[in-house]
């Protein structure tokens, strides 16, 4: 392969070569040449233009690309000059009291914009936009001045500062048009820094304002935050908050993921995790998405120990066992995923939990093997049919 490929450069470049070298003898190509000498690369991009109509039309297109990039590059540099003059000029002008009155708080917003967006210089825009907060707070755009300061120290690594300057746009600015980024950012910054109990405090009091379609939401956002808070109970009624606001069933079962998840994967809170789970089952029976949540119920019932019985043998030492009650219980619950989901791939782990516990808890062999035969039929791609195939050769001999 790599000869090959060295193969079609060399040609191409034999190829190339002289199609290059007669553009070059041509009049139009050494007015262009003499033009990008003297800086002029429009008189330059002007003087290679008539040869695209010409036998040198792929030549002419390469240099005349080279041409537009060069005066890009130029451009672009000279432009980022005149960016760094016009705030050093700037900077001076108003420390000097060179501008007053109304112009003034525009003029130093300018100036913190061109730090911000033209020179990525953010602490001189900082510098600025806290210059323009301080003098001049009720500046018409100060809920854009604070949401610019913030992602100023966003972008220097000073989290608590950021998510500070978010919070204000999102505690005093509700009609703002960042207001909902302010929100987003303050929840994914604030946890963690210093400002994390005051930006709780913050979303408490939206949630507990919100009305209509804001209630869900502002639970959600709230709940989120006091999870990645470690606040896992009071993230859990933030969940249950919102649960009493959804519309639809999928906003349900995304809120009863969530909860689930501080349930059971955060507070090991089993019975609570299972309670929540079969609520969402009788309240949205025929709801879509809602099989791993089903599966995980079944999971709960079958592995939890607090749902298994507890014996002392002879030696003293202490043994689970499974409740068969509770068994039942899962296999139940992994029927209500092959039954509703029969596709999916919690449908493919319930059949496999089911043949599992039939065949070794129940020593129900024939029911095992059914379900292990329906598993094939409808799974004949999955990693473990291999496995599957084994398990019923061992089975036969039941």
């Amino acid at each position: 392969m790599r000869v090959i490929t060295k193969l079609f450069i060399f040609f191409f470049i034999i190829i190339a070569f002289p199609a290059f070298a007669q553009i070059q003898n041509t009049s139009e190509y050494q007015t262009a040449i003499q033009a990008l000498a003297n800086g002029d690369y429009s008189s330059a991009a002007d003087a290679i233009q008539p040869l695209l109509a010409g036998p040198h039309k792929k030549s002419a297109m390469v240099e005349l690309g080279k041409i537009r990039q060069r005066q890009a590059e130029s451009e672009i540099s000279s432009a980022l000059n005149h960016f760094y003059e016009a705030a050093n000029m700037l900077s001076a002008g108003i420390a000097e009291g060179g501008v007053t009155g109304p112009e003034a708080p525009k003029l130093i917003y300018d100036l913190a914009n061109i730090y911000e967006e033209r020179l990525k210089d953010y602490p001189k825009a900082i510098e600025m936009y806290e210059l323009l907060i301080a003098n001049y707070p009720t500046f018409m755009t100060i809920d854009k001045v604070h949401y610019n300061l913030a992602a100023c120290y966003e972008a220097i690594g000073k989290y608590a500062e950021a998510s500070e300057n978010y919070s204000i746009v999102v505690a005093n600015y509700s009609y703002s048009t960042y207001f909902k980024s302010s929100q987003e950012k303050m929840k994914r910054l604030a946890i963690g820094t210093s400002t994390q109990e005051s930006a709780l405090e913050l979303q408490e009091n939206l949630a507990d304002e919100a009305l209509g379609e804001h209630e869900l939401q502002a639970n959600i956002d709230l709940g989120d935050m006091q999870a990645d808070a470690g606040q896992y109970k009071k993230a859990a009624e933030a969940y249950k908050n919102a649960l009493k606001a959804v519309v639809d069933s999928d906003e349900a079962i995304d809120v009863y993921r969530k909860l689930v998840n501080v349930l059971e994967g955060k507070q090991k809170d089993y019975k609570g995790a299972t309670e929540a789970i079969e609520e969402m089952m009788n309240k949205y029976p025929n709801a879509q998405g809602g099989e791993d949540l089903i599966y995980r119920l079944g999971r709960i019932y079958e592995t939890d120990l607090d749902s298994m019985k507890k014996t002392v043998d002879s030696s003293g030492s202490i043994r689970y066992r499974k409740s068969r009650e509770n068994m039942e219980k899962a296999i139940d619950y992994y029927s209500a995923v092959t039954d509703r989901y029969p596709y999916s791939d919690a449908a493919a782990d319930a059949y496999l939990r089911k043949g599992e516990i039939l065949s070794q808890e129940f020593r129900d062999y024939d029911a095992a093997k059914d379900v292990y035969e329906t598993f094939l039929k409808r799974f004949p791609d999955h990693a473990e049919v291999r496995n599957i195939r084994r398990k019923l050769e061992d089975l036969e001999g039941y």
